[in-house]
């Protein structure tokens, strides 16, 4: 093939990740790694979002922006936060029509962007690169008001297929994955105060409320709370109160809030064992899959997209239980042999289970050529 016709079958090979905000979570990160591999296997790429972080995390690995409105929905009243969407929507959905080139596929990253895909008509395949397990109906029958519009879903775990198998629409699984190979963590000193750390975004959703409290009921009282992670201003208060319980008599002087962490990894191999305490299921737990990668023991709730990964390196609990937690963190901490096991088990489960990195973007980049194939 000459190098005109390699470029020009490269150019015909376009997607736009369409995302409902600018905030960096997983879903955001996972969505701009998947670009940048995309790009570096000859396709065009570009990304749509409104103002904020992920702005400028694009511009930083020189992904090209499509400026878009805010498409999640406000605090307040239900009805007025819908009526703002649906604006949001038909503007979205006019400058993409104006923007898109002919056939560039569109990678919807969250299911608030769908209403403003499905208005692009039939010109356009819509991929929805789905990372929530879908509990609620009233988001069930949003995908089900815009299903027709898809054309396939991108599920990142077992667990998100399942929430939306009864709308029958087209699904594949491609599990999340972790940078591999990667350093790993040191064995743990067992002489020394265990530090517990969670790596989230500061949300109820993701249970740091929990941890707290299962900290404060163990009988090992050494253990020091790292809290990793942003906070999305709606979510001010929540941390506010965080930061009220951690200044309580039972947990006084023993959290730490790290806040954006520029190397997360890092500051994950001083940790003894990593939380995920998360009340709601996790999609493709990132976090989880991080840690196993060094050898960090995960304590995670069981449901969702967990139970899928975490096999032997760690311990699953109920949600919401805070006496569960602390009763597994416990037993961890005193059974070095488990913690061992756990930690030697962790990057194992990483390999001999295609959760890395590599194996993700292989998958997703072959679904993103049939769906142009196709």
């Amino acid at each position: 093939m000459t190098s005109d016709a390699a470029h020009s079958r490269a150019g015909d090979r376009r997607v736009i990740g369409v995302v409902p905000g600018s905030l960096v979570s997983g879903a955001e990160a996972v969505l701009l790694r998947d670009l940048v591999a995309a790009r570096d296997a000859g396709w065009s790429v570009r990304v749509a979002c409104s103002d904020g972080p992920f702005v400028d995390r694009a511009a930083a690995v020189g992904v090209e922006r499509v400026e878009i409105p805010d498409l999640r929905l406000a605090p307040g009243s239900r009805a007025v936060a819908f009526a703002r969407l649906a604006v949001a929507s038909v503007r979205t959905a006019w400058t993409l029509r104006r923007a898109l080139a002919p056939n560039e596929l569109v990678l919807a990253n969250g299911l608030n962007v769908l209403p403003a895909c499905s208005l692009l008509g039939r010109r356009h395949r819509i991929v929805y690169f789905g990372h929530d397990v879908l509990i609620r109906r009233d988001r069930l029958a949003l995908l089900r008001l815009v299903g027709r519009s898809i054309h396939l879903v991108i599920a990142v775990s077992d667990a998100v297929a399942r929430s939306i198998a009864e709308l029958r629409l087209p699904t594949e699984v491609i599990h999340n994955g972790t940078a591999w190979p990667v350093e790993p963590a040191p064995a743990r000193d067992f002489t020394r105060p265990a530090v517990v750390g969670v790596a989230a975004v500061v949300t109820p959703w993701k249970g740091q409320h929990v941890l707290l409290d299962a900290v404060a009921r163990m009988h090992h009282r050494d253990v020091h709370v790292e809290i990793m992670g942003a906070t999305a201003p709606k979510d001010e208060a929540y941390a506010a109160r965080l930061r009220a319980r951690s200044d309580q008599p039972d947990l006084r002087g023993r959290v730490t809030f790290l806040g954006h962490v520029d190397d997360p990894l890092a500051r994950m191999r001083t940790w003894a064992i990593t939380v995920l305490a998360s009340v709601d299921p996790e999609a493709g737990p990132l976090t989880a899959l991080e840690a196993m990668s060094i050898g960090v023991p995960v304590v995670g709730t069981d449901h969702g997209g967990m139970v899928e990964v975490i096999g032997d390196a760690g311990l699953l609990v109920p949600p919401d239980d805070a006496d569960a937690l602390g009763r597994a963190l416990d037993r961890l901490l005193d059974d070095a042999d488990l913690w061992t096991r756990c930690h030697r088990t962790g990057p194992e489960q990483i390999t001999h289970h295609a959760l890395t990195l590599a194996d993700h973007e292989r998958a997703m980049l072959a679904a993103l050529e049939r769906c142009v194939r196709e």
